[in-house]
């Protein structure tokens, strides 16, 4: 079995459901609604996307959200705590690498009242969790729509059939394709190149190809210091950088962001190697208001402040 694994992880708590825009003050009690949560968010100290998670009827356990990921995976401590022994390994594929883990059979993952799915999950240790109890992968969004505000503190989780249309007003629209069953890949543009464009909110830092790289003849900037990275067990350090003058996902821009470069192992799981291809990380996500992925329409909104 294989597992792709995001970046880090970055951003506020978690809520689901139906009082979009309400996060702040909507009160406990009204926390259950059409089989759905919705509350009040909060962060860490971190910044990270924190979901409370039950497992197994036990819990909530603090989850971080991960659209680059295609499965939820438990740490090896709640592992423990549940009594939940391994069942076999597998493979866990990071933005690095490739690495062997066990797996352990989870009967059933929850938030409030929001099912989401069970199955065989990989048991992670080292600085990837950081301290968190697991990981919320994107194979519970199938026919959802993900909504982040992140001026709000807010996340909303909604089925996608008959969901409102975020096409007017403040709102830009980037149309895609869904690749793995998963991953939604859209369009941009850098520097007058096109390039596949990956929402990777477990990333808070963003990501360039050698394709991208090479497409755009950038200076690459070398800056005083690195920066560091968790993968699945193990911290990598990143040198190589370069700066984009300017990135446009429809009518979201964003002026000289700083992304690392390299034939990713991630990328080439995904088999964007040879096409120009950036993994777009908070730094740049947060750039919007909020932002929303429909993995029914396989779109991807953005909402852009003074847009009318």
């Amino acid at each position: 079995m294989v597992f792709r694994l995001g970046f880090i992880a970055v951003l506020t708590w978690l809520c689901a459901g139906s009082a979009w825009g309400q996060c702040r003050t909507a009160p406990i009690a009204d926390v259950f609604a059409d089989a759905q949560a919705a509350g009040p968010t909060d962060d860490d100290r971190s910044g990270r996307v924190v979901a409370p998670v039950s497992v197994n009827g036990q819990g909530p356990f603090r989850f971080i959200v991960d659209t680059g990921a295609n499965r939820s995976a438990i740490s090896d401590r709640l592992a423990e705590r549940l009594e939940l022994a391994p069942s076999g390994e597998g493979l866990v594929h990071s933005v690095y690498g490739v690495a062997p883990a066990p797996f352990a059979e989870v009967d059933a993952l929850a938030y409030g009242a929001l099912e989401l799915p069970g199955g065989r999950m990989p048991i992670l240790s080292g600085p990837v969790l950081a301290g968190a109890q697991g990981l919320l992968g994107v194979d519970g969004m199938a026919g959802r729509r993900l909504m982040l505000d992140f001026r709000r503190d807010c996340i909303e989780i909604i089925p996608s059939a008959g969901a409102p249309r975020l096409g007017s007003r403040n709102w830009t629209t980037a149309r895609g394709e869904l690749r793995f069953g998963h991953l939604v890949v859209v369009r941009g543009r850098v520097a007058g190149i096109d390039v596949n464009v990956l929402i990777d909110t477990g990333s808070d830092t963003s990501l360039v190809n050698n394709a991208l790289f090479e497409a755009i003849e950038a200076r690459r900037d070398r800056r005083n210091g690195v920066e560091r990275a968790a993968t699945a067990n193990e911290t990598i350090t990143l040198e190589r950088a370069v700066i984009l003058d300017q990135l446009s996902i429809g009518e979201l821009e964003a002026q000289n962001v700083v992304a690392f470069v390299g034939d990713y192992h991630i990328f080439a799981v995904w088999d964007l190697l040879d096409q120009p291809t950036i993994l777009l990380g908070m730094d740049v996500i947060s750039v919007a208001d909020a932002m929303a992925i429909d993995y029914g329409r396989a779109t991807v909104h953005f909402r852009i402040s003074g847009r009318r």
